[in-house]
Order: C-alpha cells, then sequence, then structure tokens
C-alpha cells in the first residue's frame, strides 16, 4: 500500500474516533436541553440562535461525520438505556 494511502486512512480514522466524543457531548446536551425546557426537537431549533442551528447542522450534517455520530447515538442508548 501506498504510504500515501496509508496516511490518508489514518487521518480519517483519527478524525473518526476524535469525533465520536464531540458528537456524543452534542447528543448529551441536546437531550438534557430537551428535557430541561420540556420542548419538542423541532420547537428546539427553532428557538436556537443562528449559530447554534449552523453548529447542529455541521454536527450532524456533514456525510464525514455520519460514521462517528451513529457510534455516538449507539454509545448514547446504551449507557442512558436505565434513564428514560
Amino acid at each position: 500500500m501506498d504510504i500515501g494511502v496509508t496516511i490518508i486512512i489514518s487521518v480519517l480514522v483519527a478524525y473518526f474516533l476524535v469525533m465520536i466524543w464531540f458528537q456524543y457531548k452534542n447528543i448529551a446536551e441536546t437531550k438534557m436541553r430537551m428535557k430541561k425546557t420540556k420542548q419538542s426537537h423541532n420547537e428546539m431549533y427553532e428557538k436556537m440562535s443562528f449559530e447554534e442551528q449552523e453548529l447542529q447542522y455541521n454536527l450532524q450534517g456533514s456525510l464525514l461525520n455520519l460514521p462517528s455520530n451513529i457510534v455516538a447515538m449507539i454509545l448514547y442508548k446504551i449507557l442512558h438505556w436505565h434513564k428514560k
């Protein structure tokens, strides 16, 4: 395998692993905010500032973040399954 391909794959794997932590924190904060304000998902997003909406879009809307978002959501559900 070419050294360039190895470096690119290594960077993508490192990005994936780091983004799991960011995605998990984002999911936990969003769920906590929904419980605290007793708002639905859509109501909460309507009341967000433009900057917060852009942050949410960039974290959740990128295809590059999709694998880490899925893993973070699975981790969140496993760790919080009893806190319904």
